[in-house]
C-alpha cells in the first residue's frame, strides 16, 4: 500500500515554498512496514509508518493545512478530518494504481475498506520534530479463489519491511522482489518475512502443501462415501416400503376371500 506516501511526497513539493522549511535542515526518517494476511478469497494489508525529524513537522503542517485552520497547531478534530481525507483518497488512488494482482490483472481485486488511523503524537505546534506512528489497514476481496499456481503481485515502498501470512495449507512455490527472505511455520499457516527492494514488486508463487493435498483426498474420499451411504439408505428404504405394499397387498387379498365366503349371507 503506497498511497498514503505519494500523498506525502507531493506535500513535500508544497513544503519547499514554506519559510520554515528553508532554514537548515535537520535529521529526518521515513519509517514504513507491511503486514499482509492473504486467505483464499482475500486479503489484508496493514500498513505501520514511523516518520521522525524534518517530515514530522512536514506532516503537522499538512494535517494543519489541508484540513484544520492554518493556525500552526494540530488538535483533535483536525487529526480526525485527516484520517477521513486520507481515507478517501486512498480508495481513490488504489482504484487507477492498484497495489495488489492476481496472475497479471487487478480485475479479480476489489478494495473494500481502508481505514487510517493518525497518531495523538502528532497533536501539538506544527513546527514539533518528535516522532509519529501512524497506522493504516486495506482490506481486498478476490472474486477468483487463490489456488494452486496463482500468483500475487504486490506494489510497497521500497526497502520496507514486510510480513506475508499465507492462507492455511498453502506454500511459497517461489518468489521475485522479496529481499532478505525468511519463512516460518505457524499454526498451520507460512509466514514469509522479507523486505520490498527498490523496484518496489513482489511476486509470490502459491502452492499447495502436502498436509492440505492429503486433507483434500481425506474430504474427497468422505464425500464419495457419504454419497454412497445416502444410495444405500434409499435402497434400503424403497426396498422395505415395497415390502410393505406387498404385505398390504396380501392382507387385501385374504381380508376379501374372508368376507366373501365366510361373511357373506348364505343362499
Amino acid at each position: 500500500m503506497k498511497a498514503y506516501n505519494l500523498f506525502l511526497t507531493g506535500f513535500l513539493l508544497l513544503s519547499l515554498f514554506m519559510p520554515v522549511f528553508m532554514a537548515e535542515p535537520c535529521t529526518a526518517a521515513f519509517v514504513p512496514s507491511n503486514n499482509i494476511t492473504l486467505e483464499r478469497n482475500g486479503m489484508t494489508w496493514e500498513y505501520q509508518e514511523q516518520i521522525t525529524g524534518n517530515e514530522s513537522i512536514i506532516f503537522r503542517n499538512f494535517i494543519d493545512m489541508q484540513t484544520g485552520n492554518k493556525d500552526k497547531f494540530v488538535n483533535a478534530w483536525e487529526i480526525l478530518k485527516a484520517e477521513t481525507f486520507l481515507r478517501d483518497q486512498t480508495k481513490e488512488a488504489l482504484k487507477t494504481k492498484p497495489d495488489v494482482k492476481l496472475n497479471g490483472t487487478s480485475d479479480p481485486v476489489k478494495v473494500t475498506d481502508v481505514d487510517f488511523y493518525l497518531s495523538k503524537e502528532a497533536l501539538g505546534n506544527v513546527l514539533k520534530d518528535s516522532s509519529i506512528t501512524n497506522y493504516a489497514s486495506v482490506n481486498y476481496i478476490f472474486e477468483k479463489e487463490v489456488n494452486q499456481g496463482t500468483d500475487i503481485w504486490l506494489m510497497g515502498t521500497p526497502n520496507s519491511n514486510i510480513t506475508i501470512t499465507l492462507p492455511l495449507d498453502f506454500n511459497v512455490e517461489r518468489t521475485e522482489g522479496l529481499n532478505n527472505k525468511s519463512q516460518e511455520p505457524g499454526n498451520n499457516h507460512t509466514v514469509l518475512k522479507g523486505s520490498f527492494g527498490p523496484e518496489e514488486n513482489i511476486t509470490l508463487w502459491i502452492s499447495e502443501n502436502e498436509s492440505y493435498k492429503a486433507g483434500l483426498q481425506e474430504r474427497e474420499e468422505s464425500i464419495e462415501q457419504e454419497a454412497v451411504n445416502k444410495s444405500k439408505e434409499e435402497e434400503n428404504k424403497i426396498e422395505a416400503a415395497g415390502k410393505i405394499v406387498e404385505a398390504k397387498k396380501s392382507y387385501e387379498f385374504f381380508k376379501g376371500i374372508f368376507i366373501r365366503f365366510y361373511l357373506s349371507p348364505k343362499s
